[in-house]
Order: C-alpha cells, then sequence, then structure tokens
C-alpha cells in the first residue's frame, strides 16, 4: 500500500461514477484563466470536473512491529450552472453519487485499509464528507462547487 495506490484506486473510482467529467489527481494552476478553464472542460465543452489532492496526513504506532498512517484527501468538483435545468438537483446527486462510489469498495481495492478511519483527524467519520456545496463563479462561468474530504488510512 502507498499514496500513488491511493491515488490511483480514488481516480478509478471517481471515473465509474456517471457524470464524471475531467479528473485531475493534484491541483491544478493556471496563471491564464482561459487555460485553467480548459483543465477542467468535458468532451461536450462544458466545464466539469474535478481534482483532489492530500491535505494532510499522520502516523502512529499501531501495533508492535506495525504503523499506521492516515492521508485526508480533499477533493474539490466543478460543474457548469444552467438555472433553466435545474442543474443544482443534479450536482445534488452527484455528489451524492461520488459518495456511494466510496462506500462501495472501503479499502479502495486493497489499496489502503479503509475509508472509514478510527483515528485521526476524522476519527469515527465514515467514507466520503461533504463540507460544501455552493455556486461560485469560476473564472467567468457560474458553476456548482462541492469541497470534500476523504481519510484513508495505510499501513507502512
Amino acid at each position: 500500500m502507498s499514496l500513488p495506490e491511493i491515488r490511483e484506486r480514488i481516480r478509478v473510482a471517481l471515473a465509474g461514477v456517471s457524470g464524471m467529467g475531467r479528473i485531475h489527481d493534484y491541483e491544478r494552476f493556471a496563471a491564464d484563466w482561459p487555460k485553467y478553464l480548459g483543465l477542467f472542460k468535458d468532451s461536450e465543452d462544458r466545464i466539469n470536473g474535478c481534482m483532489f489532492h492530500r491535505t494532510a496526513s499522520g502516523k502512529r504506532q499501531a501495533t508492535l512491529g506495525e504503523k499506521e498512517k492516515f492521508h485526508v484527501i480533499t477533493f474539490r468538483f466543478f460543474r457548469g450552472l444552467q438555472d433553466d435545468q435545474a442543474t443544482g438537483v443534479d450536482f445534488d446527486d452527484f455528489i451524492d453519487d461520488v459518495g456511494s462510489a466510496f462506500d462501495d469498495d472501503p479499502s479502495l481495492g486493497g489499496a489502503c485499509l479503509t475509508i472509514d478511519p478510527d483515528w485521526g483527524p476524522m476519527s469515527g467519520l465514515t467514507g466520503l464528507q461533504v463540507d460544501a456545496i455552493e455556486n461560485r463563479r469560476f473564472g467567468t462561468v457560474l458553476c456548482h462547487y462541492a469541497e470534500c474530504r476523504l481519510c484513508v488510512i495505510e499501513t507502512v
């Protein structure tokens, strides 16, 4: 088990969610707004994407000779907003589907011990935690935005 394996399994889980757009397994930046927006456009030229990266980690002695490490992964999802098409409802359902994708595989295909930590900063929480769902301007485009966290525990 390693962070690169965990990152890849997260990418696979996200790719399996219906309606998922572009996936970036690191936080993207660009000084040029049109270029930055292009990083999140899907095949239909709509803003529809996500990025995720590790925002915290820590280690403990779990047993005599075995250490465990936690990683908090932060996700940011963006999708173009179209009020007349009630895209807010679809986006809410989409975020629930993302959470379900992780619930279906709490060891991320064996890449980690669990996504249901019993220690660390997210102790007692289960699976994907949704911290914010709101509307934001993404460059010049009005979008739905969600920020979520997932804590994975691995043996090191």
